[in-house]
Parts: structure tokens; sequence; C-alpha cells
């Protein structure tokens, strides 16, 4: 600026916005015209009276480069999603990420509430959305990867996102109407369409979740210690091996054993570096097993804790999708698969006799009894489910 300072009288009474220094007040000239402006008399800062002058104190001109510096970023990444990147359709999802979308977006979109059309994740990443944080994290980080959630902010910490989906094909659906599709899917019964592409997917889903669940109360049981332990890759095998013969409330009881006699032992770590509190409880769990077996011995059952929360996720498909109730944790997974499976298969196989369309519309639904109505032709078909 070629400003010709006139006068400069400081005033006590106005204090910078920025140090909270006084300000000196400056009458001033620049190319014959009268400028009056406060200038801070610690960091420089200038507040004019009117918007055709711009401060040039460190901070203003810090704060105008990193937003150029967002702008910049702004048109990469738009230039970049021109150019390479994908949009899923909602179908397309896998049956997992479609119950973590559900997971976080059902108690945010209620009609009768406001919300807007992005995922504030920094506001509810610390909620029970999954069994636990780290399963989370990796789910949330996944979907970004994918494009299935795209960054509002231009910048290294976003912590707000769209959903780059498609749905029913048309581009940026709104909130509500993904949330809604999701409800029909997870809560109507199969009845307004599947959210999987076969029973084997929501089975692999089931084994996750309930391994995470089993990660919960291991991590629970720890944290009154102030003992750090995580799941890895050897422990989640282990763990569905139990599984296959195991309820999860008998695998609370084992990991209640072993980590009480560990801890009795001070076998435990404060922190699990390389995952040897991990590893030491999976080699224990094996002895126990393997005794057991051997012995024949008869495993206990330990329900859920109630003060451990459950995850939006674990009560969505255990007890509104698969219409199960705490059973799930008391016997094996296998005797409660036999009781799924069947309606899950014919869901996913299911076509029109007529015309071969899989766009049904169910008419009646019983326990073992159904009939449906093809969208298509219009035909009508009696299906006994078992």
């Amino acid at each position: 600026m070629l400003l010709q300072i006139l006068h400069k009288q400081l005033d006590e009474s106005t204090h910078c916005p920025l140090c909270q220094a006084s300000m000196y007040f400056i009458e001033a000239e620049e190319f014959e015209k009268e400028v009056n402006f406060y200038e801070c008399s610690h960091c420089h800062h200038q507040l004019f009276q009117d918007d055709k002058h711009n401060c040039h104190c460190e901070t203003c001109v810090s704060k105008r480069k990193k937003l150029m510096k967002e702008a910049r970023l702004q048109e990469q990444k738009k230039y970049q999603k021109k150019e390479s990147s994908y949009e899923f359709g909602l179908d397309q999802l896998s049956f997992l990420h479609k119950l973590f979308l559900l997971s976080i977006l059902d108690n945010q979109v209620q009609e009768g509430s406001s919300y807007d059309e992005f995922i504030h994740w920094e506001a509810i990443k610390y909620y029970p959305i999954t069994p636990n944080y780290y399963f989370q994290s990796q789910l949330i980080n996944q979907l970004i990867k994918d494009n299935v959630l795209v960054s509002k902010e231009f910048t290294d910490e976003a912590s707000q996102f769209y959903i780059n989906v498609r749905l029913d094909g048309y581009s940026e659906p709104s909130l509500f109407s993904i949330t809604q599709q999701l409800r029909h899917w997870f809560y109507e019964n199969l009845s307004i369409g599947i959210p999987f592409k076969s029973s084997e997917e929501v089975k692999n889903t089931l084994f996750v979740v309930l391994y995470q669940e089993i990660v919960q109360f291991t991590q629970h049981y720890c944290r009154t210690w102030g003992i750090q332990i995580s799941g890895n890759h050897g422990f989640q095998t282990f763990c569905y091996r139990l599984l296959d013969s195991l309820a999860v409330g008998q695998i609370f009881y084992l990991i209640q054993t072993a980590l009480e006699y560990l801890y009795q032992q001070k076998a435990l770590q404060i922190r699990n570096e390389n995952f040897i509190n991990t590893n030491i409880l999976k080699k224990t769990l094996q002895q126990y097993r393997e005794r057991a077996i051997s012995e024949k011995w008869e495993t206990s059952t330990l329900p859920r804790p109630a003060n451990i929360p459950l995850s939006k996720m674990s009560e969505i498909l255990f007890y509104k999708f698969l219409g199960y109730d705490e059973s799930i944790f008391f016997q094996p997974v296998w005797r409660s698969w036999k009781k799924i499976e069947p309606r899950l298969n014919f869901y996913s196989l299911k076509r029109c006799m007529n015309c071969g369309s899989s766009e049904l519309t169910v008419d009646y639904d019983a326990e073992n009894y159904v009939s449906l109505v093809c969208r298509n032709c219009k035909h009508q078909d009696h299906y006994f489910t078992k």
C-alpha cells in the first residue's frame, strides 16, 4: 500500500481482535484520498473502515496463503474425481458396508428432527456404532478409500463427509433417501428387497461382528486393570475356530478365566507392544481348549455383561435383521445359522417363475410360506421357504 501517514495516535480503548493489545488510530492519504484505519501496537494487525484494503500482518498473510492452498487442493480433487472416480450404486456395496452405513445414519436421520446432508464424523466417532473403535476406524477408512465417503472439506483433517453413491439410477441422492432404502433392506424382514448377494455373505459378516464382540469383551475386561489389548489376525483365526463349536458366551468365560489367571501371574504388560498381551492370551486359550477337549470339560457360559454398551451394528444385525435375541450369545453359530440360512437362501435366489425377473413384491409372508407378485409381468407365485 502507498499510504502517506498524516496522524497517528494511540487509542487505549480499542483492542486488537488477535492479541488484545491497544491499537493506533491512523489518519492517512492514498492517491490524495483520505484513509482512516486502526493498527495494532504489538502485532501490526490492521482494521480498515472499508473492504477495499487488506491487512498485511503475519497472521492475515498466513491465513490467506492457507485459503489459497485449500482452494487449489479443492480444484485438484474436483479434477481427479471427474477424471478417475467411480461412483458405486448403493446396492453394489458389500453387506458389511451397508450395515455400517445404517449403523451411522439410523439415529441421525429421523423425521421431525433437524439434520443436514453430511456425516459429522468428529462428533460421533466415539459413539458405540460398532463393537470396538479400531474396527470402526477400519470401516470408515475403507469407505473413504473406495470414494463412498467423500470429504466436505478439502483439508488433511476432514471430519464431514457426504455419501457418494447412486440410488435408483440417480446421482447424489439425499441422506434421507439413502437411510430409508437401508431401513427397507434391514428392517422389513426381506419383504422390500435384500441387502446381500448370497447367504454366505451374511454368514461371513455374522462371524466378523461376533468376533468384534469378543474383542470388545476382552478390551473391557483388561481396561479395569489399565492394560492394553487388541485383536490381530492370529487371534481372529483362533476365535473363528472356537465359534465353529462354542457359543460366544462360552468364549467369554474362557477369556475371563484366562485373563484372571494371567493377571494374577503378572504375565500381562501395560502396553500391548507387538501384540504381546494378545499372543499370550491366545496361547493360554489354546491350552485351555486342548485340555477341555482331551479331559471332556464342560465349558460354562457367561452372559454378555450389561455394562458393556451394545453397538448399533450388533443391535441391527442380531436383533432386527436376523430376528434373534440374547440367545445369539448362548449357542454356537452353526445352530443359529441352521435356523437363519433357509430364508436367506430363498430370498437371494428367488426369481419370477413366468418371466425370470427379480423385481418381486411380497404379497403374503408367514414363517414358512411366502406369496410373491412380479412387478414386471404381474404373475403371482407361492413358495414354502423350508
